[in-house]
């Protein structure tokens, strides 16, 4: 297992990017999207494609490894559930613990749905992602810095 990653030591290397946070949830759902040919570790090869699309790539480049990251299911659809379990990851990861009022991720994760989804599905498609993310200034700041 030389020069391969596991579940485990990519938790390790994540806890070195925030030490503030608990990266533990964040890894066990980007883990599947790093580990492309689903064999339990990411190789190195894995990890520089997974990185340097978050790293370097275009906005759509970013958004589909958000999108595959977020969906759990990998059905192709982020679901409220779905969003919600990501949402409670992402804050792990910052280290928030203030999860009431505004920062609710149920609530969140609701607000966001609403917002995006144009099927009337309560479901978020990859095309209804990542039209809602473009047309959002401050999701498409996040995602895309140089814009």
């Amino acid at each position: 297992m030389h020069g391969k990653l596991d579940q485990k030591r990519f938790i390790e290397l994540f806890k070195q990017f925030y030490p503030e946070g608990n990266p533990k949830k964040f890894c066990k759902y980007a883990f599947d999207t790093f580990d492309a040919d689903n064999d339990g570790t990411i190789s190195f090869e894995e990890f520089l494609i997974t990185y340097s699309a978050a790293r370097n790539g275009n906005l759509d480049d970013r958004l589909d490894l958000v999108f595959d990251i977020y969906d759990i299911s990998k059905d192709g659809l982020i679901d409220e559930a779905e969003l919600t379990k990501m949402i409670v990851a992402l804050y792990k990861l910052a280290g928030k613990t203030n999860l009431k009022g505004d920062h609710d991720p149920k609530r969140r994760a609701a607000q966001i749905i609403a917002k995006l989804d144009l099927s009337g599905d309560k479901k978020l498609s990859k095309a209804e992602f990542f039209s809602g993310c473009k047309s959002d200034p401050f999701m498409r700041r996040l995602l895309d810095p140089n814009s």
